[in-house]
């Protein structure tokens, strides 16, 4: 657009959570965008203290005993002045009047709105709103939605997930319209819920929200307004109209909810007691047909283990010269930290030599394998380097050297390259929130028209991907009977809990669709906690798959 975007913002107090004040933050320094005007509800101090107290007693002790434990690592519930970031921007004092659940706005006061003509009106308070102040903003109101909180300000924002057992909590960003039915999603995310505490699962999907109003804002800028027609086409069929309020519980509820939570931490203390954060993995693989990959009855596939210092995940496999090359992450237990290795093996499938190939001062893994005229190529997983790294192969399969940093100062994991249709496609999963749990559940596209390219362009649509479920790379994409496939992650729960093969329905340059085909979780053997990885070349395919390790001094 060229023209940075006026925004309003809706308030009940200059006080702020701290995720709240980081977009105001945001969007005042930005070059897309700047505060023009806030409307501040003159009449919202009864209500934010009639807030301070929804909910019984055990239910209140309940979050203020879980922010005292687990505070220490967040910071979302901190409040926040917000007067240094708006000393030069007009307020508006809206005395709103409300039957019980919306607010209604004087004809005065929206002919001042008017005046300042906002693009955008952030909805950081008062009550539900229609009516007029819905249609003066060109982008709308927009406001956030917790899953079952309908405008991101309840108190029970990521507490029900917790004490159902929910492995992910969600989060959205909305345009309002007159009814629900009419309100447009234009950001969301889904977050591997933490089990144990409402706190640091508030946190995660506080912090996760934080990005979608700058990054929403800035798409506009750039792409002009036809880029929340794309966002709201990519968010078609999504439930905005199922949202509801749940009330925070009554004592009773409240009791049992506590119990839960309690139950889960200890249980939670006694796994980290008794079973090592690294876990024990072993590789599965088979000789035979591929075409039919997604029937495999991973039952019957041969198993491969090292020796019990270390482990292999993450297998790439490549057949050259009718022998079997699988490169792994190789991870030493006493050291902490993985490098890449091949593994060799004969006609037969036979394990016959194992080298380590690359190795570094950080931690490497994922070991993307690929070949581009005549030569092999290489991205490991260089996160602990805040890099996406670019190898070629000397002499194959065992000498490799740098060939360039593709991205650089960003926390990036499990790259994977796809050629189609003359462009290069690169998936990755980063994180932009420096405290994340968990990982992140952000996979990102960018495309160039050369591997060696220093200008790789970003997708509109990034993160294309936003759900823990399925964002994470899994493998190599891959093109059969004329589709193609992306194998993901399943980290809802834990960690690599399942892969999934997906379909991918669109690749281009401004549109990206998927759709989910399968989801394998390792139920064949109920020894196995988990799988992360699936991978074949000519007839060879081979996952990896895992069990909880116990403690050096449990384990004899």
């Amino acid at each position: 657009m060229n023209k940075k975007l006026k925004i309003g913002v809706l308030i009940d107090d200059y006080l702020l959570p701290d995720w709240k004040y980081k977009v105001l933050e945001e969007l005042s320094k930005s070059e897309f965008a700047y505060l023009s005007v806030i409307i501040r509800n003159a009449n919202s101090d009864s209500r934010i203290a009639k807030d301070n107290f929804q909910g019984s007693v055990v239910f209140r002790l309940h979050k203020k005993a879980d922010e005292i434990v687990f505070g220490r690592k967040s910071g979302y519930s901190r409040k926040r002045d917000i007067h240094q970031l708006i000393s030069d921007v007009p307020i508006l004092q809206a005395v709103a009047t409300t039957d019980g659940y919306f607010d209604d706005l004087s004809d005065e006061l929206l002919k001042e709105i008017v005046k300042n003509a906002p693009d955008i009106i952030l909805k950081f308070g008062f009550k539900q709103l229609k009516g007029p102040i819905l249609k003066i903003p060109r982008f709308g109101v927009w406001t956030y939605s917790m899953d079952n909180t309908d405008d991101g300000q309840g108190v029970t924002a990521g507490y029900y997930e917790v004490v159902a057992k929910n492995p992910v909590t969600g989060s959205e960003l909305i345009i309002l319209g007159d009814n629900k039915k009419s309100d447009r999603i234009i950001a969301s995310a889904f977050e591997s819920t933490c089990a144990y505490s409402v706190h640091l699962n508030r946190d995660k999907v506080f912090s996760r929200a934080s990005l979608f109003v700058p990054r929403v804002i800035s798409g506009i800028y750039r792409y002009g307004p036809s880029y929340l027609d794309m966002l709201q086409e990519k968010y078609t069929g999504a439930d905005a109209d199922e949202r509801v309020q749940l009330p925070a519980p009554a004592i009773f509820p409240s009791v049992k909810n506590l119990a839960v939570c309690t139950g889960i931490f200890f249980r939670k203390a006694l796994k980290k007691a008794f079973y090592s954060d690294p876990f024990s993995w072993t590789l599965l693989y088979k000789v035979g047909d591929t075409s039919d990959f997604l029937r495999n009855s991973y039952n019957g596939f041969s198993r491969m283990k090292p020796s019990k210092d270390k482990f292999w995940a993450d297998p790439f496999v490549l057949k050259k010269e009718g022998k079997y090359y699988v490169f792994v992450e190789e991870f030493i237990y006493s050291r902490n930290k993985g490098h890449i290795s091949v593994l060799e093996m004969d006609e037969t499938a036979t394990l016959q030599n194992v080298r380590k190939i690359i190795e570094k001062p950080y931690h490497m893994s994922y070991p993307f394998i690929f070949e581009f005229s005549g030569n092999y190529y290489m991205i490991p997983e260089t996160g602990g380097n805040r890099s996406i790294d670019l190898y070629m192969c000397k002499s194959f399969p065992d000498q490799w050297e740098f060939a360039k940093t593709i991205m650089n100062d960003l926390n990036a994991v499990d790259t994977t390259i796809f050629y189609y249709r003359d462009k290069w496609w690169l998936f990755t999963v980063i994180d932009k929130i420096d405290n994340a749990m968990d990982g992140s559940p952000e996979l990102y596209l960018f495309f160039a028209d050369n591997i060696f390219s220093d200008a790789w362009e970003s997708h509109p649509l990034n993160p294309v991907v936003s759900d823990i479920r399925n964002a994470r790379p899994a493998g190599k994409i891959f093109i059969q009977d004329g589709k193609i496939y992306r194998p993901s992650q399943d980290c809802s729960g834990r960690y690599g809990r399942a892969f999934n093969i997906n379909q991918v329905l669109t690749l281009t340059e401004s549109e990206y669709k998927e759709k989910l085909i399968k989801k394998i979780e390792p139920e064949w053997d109920g020894k196995l906690d988990g799988t992360h990885t699936f991978n074949f070349d000519s007839d060879f395919t081979i996952i990896d798959t895992y069990s909880f390790r116990k403690r050096p001094f449990l384990a004899g």
